[in-house]
Formats: C-alpha cells, structure tokens, sequence
C-alpha cells in the first residue's frame, strides 16, 4: 500500500499565504507509524512546494492508493481547494484529518466531497483503513474513528476510537519523508516535540480537548529523551515543545531535565504552545533553565479575576504574576497570552486586561481576539448572546485571530469597544516585541515608524510572506536575542 500526504498552506497573520516555518509533527508521527506498519508513505507539502502541476505531477508518478489531507479550520479555504483540484485530477480516494474534522464531523464530506475523515488521533485509524482498502471487499463499519459514505452516499459516522495511553510504543516522528532543508527549522536547528497529549482542564474556549480528549497522556520521560538525543545525533540542537500542559506533571518535567543535563545533550528548547502559570514552580523553572529552556510562553487569558473564573481558567492574575517573575528569575526569556472578547467581557474587564499586561515584568505580551470553535462552551455562549459580524456559515476560515476585527459583538462589548481594545492590545504587543527582539532604542524606533500604515503593511508582507524577508528578520533576531538558543 502506498500513502500520499497533502499539507496545504497555511495563512499568515497579515491574512496572506504563511511560510511554512517546520515540517507538520502530526503528519511525522503519523508517517514513521505507517511505515513501521510497511506502508509505503511520502509527503507534499503546499506551503514549501505551492506548485499544483508538480503535485499532480508527483501524484501520476507515486501513484497512492489513498491521499490524505491535513485540515486547519482557520485556513479550510486552502484545504478545500486542494480537495477539489485531486477530485478533479486524480483517481485515488482522499481522507481527511486535523483538528477542523472534530468541529464539523461529518459536513466535512459533504463540503468537500472526500470519501473519508478520521477523528481525533489517526494513526490506528488510519492503518486499519488502509487495511481495508487493501482488502478489497472493505467493512468500513469496523474501522472505529471513521467517518465515511456508504454505497448510497450516506454518511456514516463510526464510534469514537478509545484514545492511546501507551504513547511511548509509537516510533518518533519521520521527519525523513519531508525536504526538511527547505524548512525555517532547518537553518535554527530546531525541531518540534511534543511529550504529552490531552488536557485535563476545563476552558471554556479551547478546542484541545475536541481533538485530543480531556485528559493528560504522557510519554515518560525515558522515552522523550531518548527522542531528543536520538535527533541531537542527527545534528539537531533547539526544539520547541508543543504540549499543552509538559508541567502538570512537575516530576514527570524535573526527571526529563535531569536525563537531559545527565547527558550533557547541550540543546536549547522552547514553549511557544504555552505553559500553565500554575504549574512551575521556581525550583523548576531553574532545573528547565539548567536543561536548556530558553524561552516560555504563558496562557493568561484575562486580566480579570472574575472573568478568569468565568472561561474556566483556574488561575488567578497572582499566580501570573509569580509565574513571569520565577521566570526572570531563573533568566528564562518569558511572554503571556491574552485573549479578548471572553464569555461575559465587557470594556472594563478587557481594559483591566490591558492594565494587567502592561504591569506584567514580561519581555512582551500577545494579544488575540477570541474564535468560538463549534463544539465549545464559549461557541455556544455567543450564539445566545452575540452577534456574529461575519457570515456565520464559514467565519472559520476567512477569519484569523490575530488582526483588530472582532468575530462578534454583545450589547456589553460593542464592536468599537472590541476594536479600540484590540487596537491597544496589538499596539502594546508590538513595541514590547520589536523592543525585545531589537533592544529598547531601535525596537521602539521601529515601533513608531510602523506606525505609518503603508510601512507597516510592507513589513508584515516582507516578514511573514517572502522567504528572504523572513530570512533577514530570524538571522538578525538570533543574533540580538536567545543568546541561549544553540548554533
């Protein structure tokens, strides 16, 4: 059997097509499963290549017996396009996975007309699918997860497959099945990890747990090691950690720094996912610091107490505090997350956000605006209370969360409220950004010259949509910051 991945490209956050900046985790994991299940897999990825004529190209050559493709609700557009050039040129089936199939199930096919999706985790899923197909008189009632057209093209939606606990059987990613010198990652030596799967907390807001269970799945800390040390011998020296929770287990987290300072592995590592501002401890952070941990971003969310109890967070703005300050104690380069427009905000609460932030001893603070996921307690809360100020029916996918334009408003938090905080939010972000990235001389004089727009406009499609723009702003970032990061 023989399987074609398809990655489309992702949009940046000036809304245009993103550079693509690492290979995608997901579909590495779920490569190196297949082939250690001796299925012939390789790997196109529209955000490096963007050229279809090559990939219909390398599909008549390959040849798959099955193409899937990866799908992130905020760039659907990108992905449904794919979908219908390979309908339109290609005979082999087409599954879809990511996190966009948990939030709309089954209207996935009927929007895309895909004869397959999988749920949640894919990579069991995915090889009894496979199997099937292989078998010829298929039963695709049995593959659990599934999400399928019968002969009458009806959809049929299987049973949820039990997520995995043992995540130490499955073999590290095979990053070998993409043109990885092609990558960003490539030229920082940085890989990405991840060590866990599932949260088991409770925000109102977040889609996580849609995806990957409300629960915490650990891999030991043997086995993360082993991974890191497995590519520090293949040349790689930073990785950045995308776990949703890598602290909730403190020991778990101490017992991996130990391995990695017992084996003089001499890496940098990262948490630009976030980390909760109630998990770490000083003691902690410091043995993170000694491992190699150059940079730690924490999930705040609000300003305000209330509203913090409100989305679910469980947190309070001292522990915040506690987190960022532990943080510079141990010289860990720190930023805080917030969100703007949470469950029951109004201009108050948001400005007590951007009061907060600015208090904060943080290198710099991110601001985005909130997305209701469908599936989420905070989805269902606007459409009781908000005005949606986009087309409802796909607001998904034309909007990003990191631009001035609220989804929706609430007789409470009108939409000039929502944009002159946003406003303010973003404004606060770049100058601490630029600052941190640049020192406080030239950061701020950058800060100011952005300020006229068609400079600011240029910028943003320089950094985030060329190759050498991007180029020139990473090597220039590592050598004024990160001292930590390895080379």
């Amino acid at each position: 059997m023989k399987m074609l991945f398809v990655i489309p490209k992702l949009k940046s956050q000036s809304g245009g097509k993103s550079l693509t900046v690492s290979p995608h985790l997901g579909v590495a994991y779920l490569s190196a499963f297949l082939k250690k299940n001796e299925i012939e897999v390789r790997v196109y990825d529209d955000g490096i290549e963007n050229n279809h004529v090559k990939l219909l190209s390398f599909i008549e050559e390959f040849n798959p017996d099955i193409i899937g493709i990866t799908v992130f609700s905020y760039c659907y557009n990108y992905a449904r396009d794919l979908v219908k050039i390979l309908k339109n040129s290609s005979k082999s089936p087409l599954v879809l996975g990511g996190p966009h199939i948990n939030i709309i199930k089954g209207q996935i096919l009927i929007d895309t007309g895909a004869e397959f999706a999988i749920k949640h985790e894919g990579e069991h899923s995915l090889l009894e699918l496979l199997k099937e197909i292989e078998r010829g008189n298929a039963d695709f009632k049995k593959v659990m997860g599934l999400i399928w057209k019968d002969h009458n093209g009806k959809i049929v939606e299987n049973p949820d497959r039990p997520f995995m606990t043992d995540l130490d059987s499955l073999p590290f990613p095979g990053y070998e099945v993409f043109d990885i010198s092609k990558y960003f990652c490539y030229k920082d030596k940085m890989l990405p990890i991840i060590t866990s799967r599932g949260c088991p907390f409770g925000c109102n807001f977040c889609s996580v747990r849609l995806c990957m269970g409300n629960g915490f799945r650990a891999r030991s800390a043997k086995n993360v090691v082993q991974e890191i040390e497995h590519f520090v011998q293949k040349g790689w020296k930073n990785f950045a950690i995308n776990d949703d929770c890598f602290t909730l287990n403190k020991q778990r987290a101490e017992e991996i720094c130990d391995l990695i300072i017992g084996k003089k592995l001499n890496i940098g590592f990262q948490f630009l996912n976030g980390i909760r501002a109630d998990t770490v401890t000083l003691q902690l952070l410091k043995k993170m610091k000694s491992a190699g941990c150059f940079y730690i971003s924490y999930g705040c969310e609000s300003g305000n107490d209330r509203i913090l109890r409100v989305i679910k967070k469980n947190i309070t703005r001292e522990q915040v505090r506690n987190a960022v300050e532990w943080a510079n104690a141990a010289n860990i380069s720190n930023s805080v997350n917030f969100i703007i427009g949470h469950t029951e905000e109004t201009y108050q609460t948001a400005m007590d956000t951007i009061d907060f932030a600015k208090s904060l001893p943080t290198a710099f603070t991110n601001f985005y605006n909130l997305m209701p996921y469908p599936g989420t307690e905070a989805y269902e809360w606007v459409k009781q209370h908000g005005k949606f100020l986009v087309p409802a029916e796909n607001y998904l996918e034309n909007s990003i969360t990191l631009h001035g334009k609220p989804i929706f408003e609430t007789s409470e938090f009108t939409r000039e409220q929502r944009e002159k905080v946003i406003k303010l939010g973003f404004g606060l972000y770049k100058l601490k950004y630029l600052q941190y990235r640049f020192g406080k001389v030239l950061g701020s004089l950058m800060f100011y010259l952005t300020k006229i727009k068609i400079i600011d406009k240029f910028a943003a499609f320089l950094i985030l949509d060329t190759r050498l723009g991007k180029f020139i702003y990473t090597s220039i970032c590592d050598l004024l910051c990160n001292p930590d990061r390895k080379r």
